[in-house]
């Protein structure tokens, strides 16, 4: 009964050190208010208006009729945003689908100082740098109010903070459904055509896809100086060496245990 009992706890310590990592990083989000907990088949407040690159009001009800990829930057960033905004342009141009007829894309700042004309430059910087034509409403950059930007985010488990006069967070893409549910994030820069299509096709269906670049996203930290992500090799090897150890000292307890019941018997035998 003690070794039964034993292994349990031994099993509890491993599950509890392999799920310590997603744990952290929800910590993370509920004190430090930095990065992205995921909120998959949640919904986003649909009845919030923003302002579109040509300072018309707009509500996200009147604008969602198909899929929707939301990707929030803010217009003076001098890091992520706008490798992001590039790596969303090139894969609409070679993606399998037709933006404004099968999805649109919606660009949200999350800075409260951004104004309609910074959106409207942007806009203009990102689309003309594309091979592909869109419809002028396929892609919407939009500003809003400190309380309406802060309704969205959060519902999209979008965290971020205020650093020196720029914002620290991170480069994700969230997919909705028609209906505003959340069906899939996207992490990173670069994107795949193949990966954007099945989330379009899948926020059709109202279908929710687990992330697995969660794990790129903690292998990865974002370069502020030089603009992109890196590999993170002390964190990496850090997890590595202890889920190495918990393993190690596991395997040694299992066989101390066994070598001391295997004694048992042959005493009584």
């Amino acid at each position: 009964m003690r070794n039964l009992n034993g292994g349990k706890a031994i099993l509890l310590f491993i599950i509890f050190f392999l799920s310590s990592l997603d744990l952290n990083a929800l910590q993370k989000n509920s004190t430090g208010k930095v990065g992205i907990d995921e909120k998959l088949g949640s919904y986003v407040p649909l009845d919030v208006t923003f302002k579109d690159e040509n300072g018309k009001p707009v509500t996200l009800k009147s604008m969602i009729k198909r899929p929707v990829v939301l990707a929030f930057v803010y217009y003076h960033c001098p890091g992520v945003c706008s490798p992001l905004l590039s790596g969303v342009a090139e894969v609409i141009d070679k993606v399998d689908l037709e933006p404004g007829r099968d999805f649109d894309v919606w660009t949200i700042s999350f800075d409260p100082n951004d104004k309609p004309k910074d959106a409207k430059k942007w806009k203009s910087d990102h689309i003309g740098a594309m091979r592909r034509q869109l419809p002028e409403s396929a892609w919407t950059y939009m500003t809003g109010d400190s309380l309406t930007i802060h309704r969205l985010t959060d519902a999209a488990g979008f965290f971020y903070k205020r650093d020196r006069g720029d914002f620290i967070h991170m480069g994700a893409l969230i997919v909705l459904s028609p209906e505003g549910k959340i069906t899939r994030y996207i992490f990173g820069t670069q994107f795949l055509p193949f990966d954007l299509k099945m989330a379009v096709i899948e926020a059709q269906k109202g279908e929710t896809t687990p992330t697995v670049n969660k794990i790129l996203a903690f292998c990865y930290s974002y370069d502020r100086q030089g603009g992109k992500y890196v590999f993170n090799v002390t964190k990496v090897i850090g997890s590595l060496m202890l889920f190495s150890a918990v393993v190690l000292f596991t395997v040694l307890v299992l066989k101390s245990r066994a070598n001391k019941s295997k004694g048992e018997e042959l005493k009584h035998g």
